[in-house]
C-alpha cells in the first residue's frame, strides 16, 4: 500500500506568503532602479539597502520571509488556526504592499 505523502502544515497559505513577497521585492527593484526619487519605506531594508545595495536588501526581506514562515511551522505544531492567521494576515500586509508599489510604479 502506498504512504500518503505527508506535507507541511499550511503549504497553500506558506506558498502565498512567499510568492507575495517575492512580488513585493520585484516591485521594489523596478520603483528603485528607475531613480526617480522612489525609496524603500522600511527603515530597516532601507538600511540594508544603503549599506549592501539592493542584494543586501533582498537578503534581509527573503530572511525575513524565513523566519515568519519558520514561525507559523512551530506554531503550527501546536495551534495551527494561529498560524493561519499569521501567514494570511501575512499575505493581506504584503499583499497591499505589493499593490501599492505597483500602483506606484503605474501612476508616477
Amino acid at each position: 500500500m502506498a504512504k500518503k505523502r505527508q506535507g507541511l502544515p499550511l503549504e497553500t497559505e506558506t506558498a502565498w506568503y512567499i510568492l507575495l513577497n517575492l512580488g513585493d521585492i520585484v516591485a521594489t527593484w523596478a520603483l528603485l532602479k528607475r531613480d526617480s526619487g522612489f525609496v524603500e519605506s522600511n527603515p530597516i531594508a532601507r538600511w540594508f539597502f544603503h549599506e549592501w545595495g539592493f542584494r543586501g536588501m533582498i537578503w534581509f526581506k527573503l530572511g525575513m520571509v524565513a523566519l515568519v514562515v519558520t514561525i507559523a511551522q512551530v506554531v503550527a505544531r501546536k495551534n495551527e488556526p494561529l498560524a493561519r492567521t499569521l501567514l494570511v494576515f501575512g499575505c493581506i500586509a504584503v499583499g497591499c504592499v505589493f499593490l501599492y508599489s505597483y500602483w506606484l510604479g503605474t501612476h508616477s
